[in-house]
């Protein structure tokens, strides 16, 4: 048991007693008072006393099309995200690995002309982060070897760029038209200051109270519609 375990315990253990001597018509704040230190001492304990890794990834990978009267389009993303979280005591680290590329393809046919375009966009991300106001792993150990594992953290700084190509062909069949061709190029980059945050949590169930390792995988839906995968591996032992 560390020496914050113990002193939490000795808290809890003072404030029981006092409370056992307090007047029956304070019964109902005092044991709200009492809840709160219990998950207070709950949460304390949970992260002196698992150390180990927990370990994210998260992998798209996919195309869709377009068809209309006007427009025909495909588009492609990809997408390898990857959280290592370090826990000791006192401290989780997040170590963050981000990127993701589209690519749209697109054309626009018109009476006069044809647009043939290309817009691609790329962002990436990697750094650590320790911040406890946003980087956590927290343990919820049962009595009967069920457990959940909760994580999260916020990002780091990443790069984003975007480029975007077309070319506009004249039909000459269309009398009178003042259609020109043209060639054009815009590019457009900046630094996304919070990229690579994740936050989840696992179930598991172990028959040694002290050991938790596993790992899970499941169908990972975007809001953009595109599906991937999200892969969680942890490994953590009682310290």
């Amino acid at each position: 048991m560390t020496a914050m375990t113990r002193l939490v315990t000795a808290i809890v253990v003072v404030t029981v007693a006092s409370l056992a001597c307090g007047s029956p018509g304070a019964a109902a704040s005092e044991q709200k008072e009492l809840d709160a230190l219990a998950d207070l001492f709950k949460g304390l304990v949970a992260k002196q006393i698992f150390v180990g890794t927990v370990v994210v990834s998260d992998s798209v990978s996919g195309t869709s099309s377009k068809k209309d009267i006007i427009e025909t389009s495909r588009s492609s993303v990809t997408v390898n995200h990857n959280v290592v979280f370090t826990v000791t005591p006192g401290q989780v680290v997040a170590k963050i690995t981000y990127e993701e590329k589209t690519r749209v393809d697109s054309t626009l046919i018109y009476q006069t002309h044809t647009i043939v375009g290309t817009t691609t966009t790329e962002t990436t991300a990697s750094g650590t982060t320790t911040d406890p106001a946003i980087v956590h792993v927290n343990v919820d150990l049962r009595s009967d070897g069920a457990y959940q594992i909760n994580f999260g953290t916020g990002g780091v700084q990443g790069v984003y760029t975007m480029k975007e190509t077309s070319t506009t062909t004249c039909n000459p069949k269309v009398e009178g038209s003042t259609c020109r061709p043209s060639a054009t190029t815009n590019s457009d980059a900046g630094k996304p200051a919070n990229t690579g945050g994740i936050g989840g949590s696992v179930d598991g169930k172990t028959n040694k109270p002290g050991v938790l390792v596993g790992s899970t995988s499941e169908a990972l839906e975007r809001n953009d519609g595109s599906t991937g995968r999200r892969t969680v591996t942890w490994n953590l032992s009682r310290k």
